[in-house]
């Protein structure tokens, strides 16, 4: 189908009717969509779009009834219980909005989250305005704006940080989250000492090394501080950890000035 724009020389301005040209309507089965004939500016014979109905009947409605049954028992399921999305590639439609109602997410490098492809929303504007699908939903747009809690290189990476972030999790709602060993003594000190001037917040609670490697110990177990939406909200820095071998969640302030060019 074409596009009969407002005005064709501003795609921002709009447009009249979606439409298929007399010989692309003739060259359709009959039923295939629902359309009225008009004429376009040159006085040629238009058919303006009313319904699209498609020529394999069964694949509609009944598909839209099934997403929306997912959609439903995906959005009660994180009031229920943990949930959890793992985005290993392009998730497209249903899928990219069941990953947003699961709220929850690791994103692959690769693996864009996007209601409907580029090519289609250029067709839509009438010039090509995106050229991938990373520009709709890929890390640079989805980590930034909080959908994505995390990024990860590969499956390896993605799996493991599943596992890290199940390991933080209750077995049911009457439990308490899974207490280990700590790699830590309880009765260590902290050695990070907070300065006057501006520091990174992430040195007091997982700990930093010196100029000389030497490891200083911060508020948390060594090794368990996990941050997540790195990406969003720079100014708070949030994330999980363990403290005497149990789990806690975090959250500290930035003080330092952060900078984001567009």
């Amino acid at each position: 189908f074409k596009v009969a724009g407002n005005d064709e020389s501003t795609p921002a301005s709009g447009f009249k009717y979606l439409y298929l040209t007399d010989d692309d309507y003739k060259s359709l089965k009959e039923g295939t969509v629902g359309a009225t004939k008009t004429k376009g500016p040159d006085g040629e014979d238009r058919w303006a779009l009313d319904d699209i109905i498609g020529q394999i009947h069964g694949i509609g409605v009944e598909n839209l009834r099934g997403s929306g049954m997912i959609a439903g028992e995906t959005s009660r399921a994180y009031d229920e219980t943990f949930t959890l999305s793992f985005v290993t590639g392009r998730s497209v439609g249903i899928g990219a909005y069941l990953v947003r109602l699961g709220k929850r997410v690791i994103q692959m490098i690769d693996g864009p989250m996007i209601l409907t492809g580029y090519s289609a929303l250029n067709k839509l504007l009438g010039k090509d305005v995106y050229t991938s699908q990373d520009q709709l939903g890929g890390p640079q747009v989805m980590h930034p704006n909080g959908v994505s809690h995390e990024i990860v290189n590969n499956d390896q990476e993605g799996v493991h940080s599943m596992l890290d972030w199940l390991s933080f999790v209750p077995k049911d709602i009457n439990s308490a989250p899974a207490v280990i060993a700590p790699s830590d003594p309880i009765d260590r000190d902290i050695e990070f000492i907070p300065s006057k001037t501006p520091y990174d917040p992430r040195h007091m609670l997982a700990g930093t090394e010196d100029d000389k490697g030497n490891f200083i110990s911060g508020f948390f177990d060594k090794g368990t501080f996990k941050e997540y939406l790195a990406g969003w909200g720079k100014s708070v820095v949030v994330g999980r950890a363990k403290l005497g071998g149990i789990p806690f969640g975090c959250i500290a302030v930035e003080t330092r000035l952060s900078q984001r060019v567009i």
